[in-house]
């Protein structure tokens, strides 16, 4: 009788036939998905308001630095976000990037 239990796959066999196959599914390589790559921003000079162009304007008539900007703090964000202007906590500087926007802003009103 223990001749026949060695012939036919008992319940172990079936559990260490059920694990061989458990560890070939782990040794075959994953296939990972793609980075995604971040979604493009806009330009930093696209869709100004009044408000932005006006503070911006402001910056650029003090030199591009000012310990003082008198700005509702949603444009101040929204031109830091853009990285037209950098803020600290005691002055304001007005980025290359703002340079040209003020500047494509200036020509682009004649």
């Amino acid at each position: 009788m223990a001749d026949a239990r060695i012939d036919s796959p008992g319940y172990l066999g079936n559990v260490i036939r059920g694990l061989r196959g458990a560890a070939t599914l782990r040794l075959r390589p994953r296939q990972r998905p793609a980075p995604r790559q971040a979604a493009p921003g806009p330009s930093p000079h696209d869709g100004l308001d009044a408000a932005e162009q006006a503070a911006l304007e402001q910056l650029g008539a003090a030199d591009g630095y000012a310990t003082r900007w008198p700005v509702r703090r949603e444009v101040a964000r929204s031109l830091a976000s853009r990285q037209l202007v950098v803020i600290a906590s005691d002055y304001v500087l007005l980025t290359e990037a703002g340079r040209r926007a003020l500047t494509s802003g200036a020509l682009g009103r004649d």
